[in-house]
């Protein structure tokens, strides 16, 4: 490699476009092949992720705890078990403490850093866990819940975050989905632990308690791990200034030396986003960047001040509408009031024993775990809307079957035991249906739908439009099976139909677009003059000498040294 022209020694004599090509040949094979390539990569995915399963198995652990009788005959929580708006309240108030966490991590993820953005939504998710475990009243639910909502929002926006600043391009999409697998996994996981722990006692506490008490496993794991193995993300430490633990974070990640061809070529991009990042708010901001102000209360302003673009504009207005109605429309499928109160659910549907009914709910976990695939699978090959078409198709025939099931026989079950069971083997393939088109295609669909210079925001913003309806769907639900029964599925499948429409007339297709194909979809020029912009700084960059990756020059032999010794413990 020394007598190359693309040597490290060499590389500031070739152009961007040779520069690309030479990157792609060093890179190696993308998707899972290439993610089995860099075990190190996959194991700091696999921690960041371990959020993730604090998220789903919450979801699926208090959807066991409402059916079990050691907590529905204690009389200290006989309003939660019975009526059913204080359910309602108790379940949602994990989507309105989703939407403040969700909100406010981008200021955290800023301030604090990507890794300890997760080490702080971990110790809240333990205060909640902690909360919740040792529950006295239904209050300290009602507490306990709004932490762990609070600590699964921010994490829910800090995980893709990360994952995505240490991935190369290349396979960025396989890491970062992995947070969709973590997510079912966890409700997965929560189903079959709610039904082991039932068979501790009908009266003894310990059978919920044990129940919720799990989640903080995953959460103390993460916290952990944040101290003690998660690095600082090479791209944050670049927008700090921070260049020489930039290089050897990158370095890290990458297990290569920190003079690699490749690490170098990497640190080139990551140079150039961080000062297109200052470049854009200096023109926008020039207030800001001459300020006297602490770090603290600047990076406060600049947030709102980036939020606020998101609406300045008629075409910024479009991908800001396109992206909190694609999260809309995914909760108002109405997967939500099946994972929430699946063991309810199944308990009306006069299945022989509560156990049972929990058992019931246990294979949504695995089906959820099993569908999420095929759709990590396909997603760039047939593009996002037949997905969502496909998905939308499949689950309304499965709702339909259910409505028409449970408004025939509801007055019998115990003497209508196959219907029952039909009933449940279609919310099963209802499940199914989710978890391969709208769950991971929701997300794919929002963080590609805005320019480079809002793209964080904007993400941001539509995750919190998922958090505040299913906030609004958790309180419903439960009033809806009361009073209106099988016409709760009927709910849900009017607005499946709706947003099938609406993927239909309005959802551009984003599979394979650039910034410029997107400009086209929204009716602006923003994408292309970020692109622009940014290959403008990379040229500047390049001529500039600016891929030397340290500091001092004089010191590279040194640092080399010393970096080696580091990756030769670690």
């Amino acid at each position: 490699m020394a007598d190359s022209k693309y040597s490290p020694e060499t590389t500031m004599d070739v152009t961007l476009d040779e520069l690309a090509q030479r990157r792609a040949s060093l890179s190696g094979p993308s998707g899972l092949a290439g993610v089995i390539r860099q075990p190190r990569l996959l194991a700091l995915a696999a921690v960041t992720t371990l959020g993730a399963l604090c998220y789903g198995y919450e979801q699926g652990a208090y959807s066991q705890v409402l059916v079990m009788p050691s907590f529905t005959d204690d009389p200290a929580f006989a309003r939660i078990a019975n009526e059913s708006d204080y359910k309602g309240w108790s379940v949602s108030l994990l989507g309105i403490g989703g939407w403040v966490g969700s909100l406010i991590n981008g200021y955290t993820c800023d301030v604090l850093s990507r890794r300890w953005a997760l080490f702080v939504g971990g110790i809240i998710c333990l205060m909640g866990t902690a909360f919740t475990t040792a529950a006295q009243s239904p209050a300290w639910f009602f507490g306990g819940r709004f932490l762990i909502g609070w600590a699964v929002g921010g994490l829910s926006a800090a995980i893709p975050l990360y994952n995505s600043e240490i991935s190369p391009p290349e396979l960025r999409g396989t890491i970062v989905s992995i947070q969709q697998l973590a997510i079912v996994t966890g409700i997965m996981i929560s189903f079959w632990i709610g039904y082991g722990t039932n068979y501790i006692s009908e009266t003894n506490s310990a059978s919920w308690r044990v129940c919720l008490a799990i989640q903080g496993v995953p959460a103390l794991l993460l916290c952990f791990l944040c101290v003690f193995y998660l690095p600082y993300t090479p791209r944050w430490l670049a927008g700090e200034g921070r260049f020489d633990e930039a290089v050897e974070s990158l370095a890290w990640i990458r297990n290569r030396p920190i003079d690699d061809e490749l690490i170098k070529i990497e640190m080139l991009e990551i140079r150039a986003e961080a000062a297109f990042e200052a470049e854009i708010n200096a023109e926008r901001y020039p207030w800001l960047v001459n300020s006297n102000k602490s770090a603290w209360v600047l990076k406060a302003q600049l947030q709102l001040l980036t939020f606020g673009r998101l609406f300045t504009t008629l075409h910024m207005f479009k991908r800001t509408a396109t992206a909190g109605l694609m999260q809309f429309f995914q909760q108002m499928t109405g997967i939500d009031c099946i994972i929430y109160y699946a063991p309810t659910i199944f308990g009306g549907l006069g299945l022989s024993g509560n156990t049972t009914s929990l058992l019931a709910s246990g294979v949504i976990g695995v089906v959820f775990v099993i569908s999420t695939f095929p759709a990590i699978m396909v997603i760039d090959k047939i593009g996002r809307k037949p997905l969502l078409l496909i998905g939308s198709a499949w689950m309304g025939i499965c709702l339909v079957l259910v409505a028409a099931l449970v408004g025939s026989f509801e007055d019998d079950w115990k003497s209508n035991q196959n219907a029952a069971w039909a009933c449940v083997v279609f919310i099963w393939l209802y499940v199914g249906g989710f978890g391969a088109s709208w769950g991971p295609v929701s997300w794919t669909v929002i963080s590609e739908i805005f320019p480079l210079s809002t793209r964080a925001h904007g993400t941001s913003l539509g995750a919190s439009a998922n958090w505040i309806t299913n906030f609004v769907v958790s309180i419903l639900v439960p009033i809806m099976l009361d009073s209106i029964t099988y016409g709760t599925y009927i709910f849900f499948l009017a607005f499946l139909i709706l947003g099938a429409l609406w993927c239909i007339f309005l959802l551009p297709e984003t599979r394979g677009k650039s910034l410029e194909e997107m400009d086209n979809v929204f009716g602006s020029g923003e994408g292309k003059a970020d692109a622009e912009r940014m290959y403008r700084i990379q040229t500047e960059l390049l001529a500039a000498n600016k891929l030397d990756i340290l500091e001092d020059p004089s010191t590279r032999s040194a640092k080399v040294q010393q970096h080696s010794e580091k990756r030769d413990l670690v």
